[in-house]
């Protein structure tokens, strides 16, 4: 079901997890991955479904939990608005998307609610998977150095599956670039969210996603990675993450991103990227 929001058309997920399955500009066409027949095979029985586009998840990652198929339960617009809520978990975690427009873009408040009878740590996880054949911005640091830049300024988190020489993975001083090709394999990388923004660029189409930047007092999961990027020969994924919460039931906790899609010259980019603020106009972290 595709809805108007604000500048910008969003496809909602009708009968599955709280999901944003695409998105575009008027007449334009949509930037969200479609993975109707992909998953994967469970460890424990039966088969996860990817389905695409945006979701909540919650992070750390534990395939018990994280790999099962969230039912909607309730679907809400209003025409300014659209909160899509799932049922509850294993734990007793209720996942909320809900989606408003905002200044040139849409924000996303993603929010975990525990109904359950036990304490939880977990951190809520945007992920948003996106159609392969661009590439994708990460910035890296460089964070402030110390009188004589001695000491480590930023970090660099990998899973098992990345490998540093492959094609589509460029790491410079302060961006890495990863490259949604179709090539069969997988790639992921982390880092601290410092300039509070992560982009996709395909063909002429800027996909920016923005969310609170790193906190040096909290602890994230994943070593500390609050912005990831993974992909594959199938999609690419922009994701970004909360910092831990121990939820007791009664708890909630939400983490908001704020979408820009705009049309630029590709030429342009790296001018973009380098104008690209830590908030968007109107934002507030």
């Amino acid at each position: 079901m595709w809805l108007r929001v604000g500048e910008l058309d969003i496809e909602i997920a009708t009968s599955a997890s709280p999901r944003i399955l695409g998105l575009r500009r008027s007449g334009g066409s949509n930037v969200f991955a479609r993975l109707p027949n992909a998953g994967i095979d469970l460890p424990h029985g039966g088969r996860f479904r990817f389905i695409g586009g945006h979701r909540l998840w919650r992070a750390p990652e534990v395939p018990e939990v994280t790999y099962r198929f969230d039912e909607l339960d309730d679907l809400e617009h209003d025409g300014a608005s659209v909160t899509m809520r799932g049922i509850a978990d294993s734990d007793g975690i209720v996942k909320r998307l809900t989606v408003s427009a905002g200044a040139g873009g849409l924000v996303v408040e993603h929010t975990l609610e525990h109904q359950g009878s036990r304490p939880v740590e977990t951190a809520p996880w945007a992920i948003t998977q996106l159609v392969p054949g661009g590439t994708a911005y990460v910035p890296f640091g460089p964070g402030t150095p110390d009188e004589g830049a001695v000491l480590s300024d930023r970090r660099l988190v990998l899973w098992p599956y990345t490998d540093l020489d492959a094609p589509e993975l460029s790491v410079g001083r302060s961006m890495i670039t990863v490259l949604a090709s179709p090539r069969p394999s997988k790639t992921k990388i982390g880092v601290e969210n410092t300039r509070g923004w992560i982009a996709y660029v395909l063909n002429d189409q800027l996909f920016v996603t923005w969310a609170p930047v790193h906190r040096e007092d909290r602890v994230y999961p994943d070593r500390g990675a609050s912005l990831q990027c993974f992909r594959d020969e199938r999609f690419v994924e922009l994701e970004t993450l909360g910092p831990l919460e121990r939820l007791n039931p009664g708890d909630r906790v939400s983490h908001t991103e704020m979408w820009h899609l705009s049309t630029i010259d590709p030429s342009d980019i790296d001018a973009v990227l380098a104008a690209l603020p830590a908030v968007p106009e109107g934002g507030s972290q």
